[in-house]
Parts: C-alpha cells; structure tokens; sequence
C-alpha cells in the first residue's frame, strides 16, 4: 500500500472501524462485539468493545451465561492476536496517563522519566535557566515546565509521533529528530517568538530550525488549582464537622430547614470543584492538541513530505494539522473520525454569513496568511485555518482524494495552486468549489453520511 493509502485508512476510522471484533449474537437483544476472552461450561467471559466516532474506546468486563447466547461469530487467530495486543496497549497506555495525572490531582510527586536530563533554556542567553529536557524516538522536548506537565507532555509525543508513524509510513530514513520547545510562561514563549518576528499564535513549528515551539501557562494555572483544592477540602470538612454538631444536638433529628443549609452548601461548593476540574481538563486538553498539531507540522515536514522536495501546499498542511489535533491516540493508532463540532459551526456560519472567500485566494495563499503576528491579523488568520481545516475535512472523508496515487499525481502540479487542487478534486475549480461548500453545508455532526 502506498503512503497515501495508509493515510486514507486512518481517515475512514468512523464509516468502516479497522479494528475486527468476536460478536456475541443473543435472543432479542443488541449483539454484543468485543473479545472473548475464556468459554466456560455454563458461560464466557467476555470484553464488550464500544468505539463510537468522536469517543475514546469504551471496555467492559462481562461474564454471558451461554443459555443467553444465540450464536458466537469468532475473528480467526491472527486478528485475535493484534486485537489482544491493542486491548493490552490500551490498557497500558491509560493505566500510565491516568497514574500520572492521579498523582498530579493528589499533590504527590512525579518520578522523572527515564534518560531525564537537563540543559541550558535556549531562551535564556545568560545560561541560567535550566531546562528539562527527555529524547523521544522522533523528537526531543526541551521545557521549563515541571516534572508534571514535562513527563505528561513527553508521555503525549511518544504516543502521537508513534501513531503518524503507524498511519503516514515514512519516506525519508535517517531523519533528525525535532526539538519540542515548551516554555511554562508567557514571558518566556513571547522571548522564543521573538526571533520569528512576533509570533502571537500559541505555538509554531519552524521548519528551518527543526523546531516547535510552544507555550503554555498550565503550570502555574496548576498550581493555582491544587491550592483551591486544599481549600476545598478544608470546607468540605468544615460543612461536615458543621452538620454533624448539628445532628447530635439534635438527636439525629435536626429540623429540615436547618439541615439544608448544610447541604445547600456541599451542593455549591461541589459545583465550584467541577467547573474548576472542567477547566484544567479543558487546559491540558487545549494545550495536547496544539502540541499534536505543531508534531503533525514536524512529521510532515521532516518524514514524510520533505521542504527539500516542494513539501505540501500551506493550506493542506494547515488542513491536516487541524485534522488531526483532536484526534484520539489510542493503542498506537490516531482516530480522526468525526467533524469538529465547533469549526463545523464556525464554518457553517461564516458561510451563510458570506465571510467564506473564493477558494482560488486560500489556494494561492503563501505561509503569512496562516501567521499572527498583530492583533488586527486575527481575523485573516482564523478565517485561512478554518477555510484550510474545512477544505482538508472534505478532501479526505467526501472525496477521498488522498488514498491510492492521487496526492503523488496532484503533488507534480504543486507548482500551480489551482491545478494542484483540480487533480486532488478531479473537478475544475468552480464546480469543486460548489460541490465542497454544499458538502460542508449539509454534513451530519458525527461525519456520517
């Protein structure tokens, strides 16, 4: 299979699910797909799958009696055997995430990982500032963040370099890996983007250094949050010491009125805890896909599509960044299999709004448009990510136009903008044009036709 083909079956995740499972077939219920794990003489054990698109992996542990079951469809030995393997790697992987980001929510600390090292921050010129710093396969991150974020960054690039790799095969050997540069203040990331003239978007990867360069301000935010959560656990306790006394002068029978205030209280202050938990989640999540989208940049740039040959067109590597920076890793493999709601909406509205521009200006667009680097630049960019994010959507889901030769024929014209979009779409312009704004207008949320 080509590289372009591997590509595409990553893409079709959501509409033919590459993962082959056992299926338990029972009397007038929903069959059930999974792994059978051990059959019994009066029932099997069984590990229900449930991949929905958009969704992490869902697994569940069920014991079937066999007078349940109709009829057992079973995958032969070698799908079991890479089915096993991707249940274990996925195991393994959350077990991982979620012991790390456990013992970052308790306060406890977090061992460095191994071959950790440390070395000057190249954004400070006196060499005073250390910087951690972990070698990957592909990558190598150099940060001033701390151990939590350091290790749950690391543990991210492992992971998604190694799914680009599994999904978009390699076409250059010998690559140098690129160093990750992630600054734990505003400050710094704005002294590192100084270079670049500027550069307000909350990250960049720059192809002449090797190098992505992020910010983030997690650390502190962090830290801000596990002082609230002592603080919450103290009034948790506060209202349950508060509420006891209450029973007992009472003898357990306190008057309703007097009780709720108590627990008018927990239910407040419960709120407070979940928005604050819903934001650092919302955080990290934000700050895991810029650092998806800026490796995709790398990946791309160094592995697969090489600057030294022409690279891609700025928007199709906008596009697929965009694409795949939400995606889930999971087991190895990267799951990019439903619109993204919000860009969906955004689009839809600029769209009906007239805001969208004829696609010949994003074509012939150069690296500047994708670019922040005033305030009033704002505006251009977002609109040329969008465009590019929608553009990308389309061409791999509705037209498949990256499976197979079709990319490797359209690449040769890259030279035109417009003929390079002409051979991806096998349309002209204007009816290609035509044919994506309607397919975005009408596509489901799920991506699902």
């Amino acid at each position: 299979m080509t590289t372009l083909g591997c590509l595409l079956v990553i893409m079709l995740a959501g509409q033919a699910d590459a993962w082959k499972l056992d299926t338990v077939y029972r009397e007038g219920r929903e069959p059930l797909k999974g792994l059978l794990v051990r059959q019994g003489a009066e029932a099997v054990e069984f590990k229900q799958v449930v991949r929905r698109a958009g969704s992490p992996t869902l697994v569940f542990a069920l014991t079937i009696r066999l007078s349940d079951i109709k009829r057992l469809e079973l995958i032969d030995d070698a799908d079991r055997a890479g089915l096993i393997q991707k249940l274990e790697r996925l195991e393994n992987d959350r077990r991982r995430l979620f012991a790390h980001l456990r013992r970052a929510e308790l306060g406890g600390t977090t061992e460095d990982l191994p071959g950790l090292t440390t070395a000057p921050w190249p954004g400070d010129g006196t060499g005073k500032t250390m910087a951690r710093v972990y070698a990957g396969n592909r990558f190598r991150l150099v940060t001033t963040a701390g151990p939590e974020l350091a290790q749950l960054v690391a543990l991210q690039l492992d992971q998604v370099f190694a799914a680009y790799a599994q999904v978009l095969p390699p076409r250059v050997t010998g690559a140098a890996p690129v160093t990750v540069l992630l600054a734990r203040t505003p400050a710094e990331y704005a002294t590192l983007a100084k270079d670049k003239g500027g550069v307000l978007n909350p990250a960049f990867f720059d192809p002449v250094a090797n190098t992505v360069v992020c910010g983030s301000d997690l650390d502190e935010f962090e830290k801000r949050i596990d002082s609230l959560r002592e603080h919450h656990a103290a009034e948790f306790a506060r209202i349950q010491k508060g509420e006891q006394d209450l029973k007992t002068a009472f003898q357990n029978r306190p008057p309703a009125d007097l009780l709720s205030t108590f627990q008018d209280a927990r239910t407040r202050l419960r709120a407070v805890v979940e928005r604050n938990e819903s934001t650092i989640r919302q955080e990290r999540r934000q700050l895991l896909e810029r650092i998806n989208h800026e490796a995709c940049h790398a990946y791309l740039a160094n592995e697969v599509f090489p600057s030294a040959k022409g690279g891609l067109p700025r928007w199709l590597d906008e596009g697929l960044a965009q694409v795949f920076e939400g995606a889930l890793v999971e087991a190895g493999e990267l799951r990019a299999d439903y619109p993204d709601p919000q860009r969906l909406s955004r689009f839809r509205k600029a769209m009906q709004a007239g805001e969208i521009p004829p696609l010949a200006e994003l074509l012939r667009a150069d690296g500047q448009a994708f670019l922040l680097q005033h305030p009033e630049a704002r505006r251009q960019s977002d609109r040329a990510y969008l465009v590019a994010w929608a553009l990308a959507y389309w061409l791999l889901f509705d037209k498949q136009a990256l499976s197979g030769t079709t990319l490797d024929k359209a690449l040769e014209a890259r030279a035109n903008p417009v003929a390079f979009f002409e051979a991806l779409s096998g349309k002209p312009l204007p009816e290609a044009e035509k044919q994506w704004r309607e397919a975005m207008r009408t596509l489901p949320s799920s991506g699902m036709r």
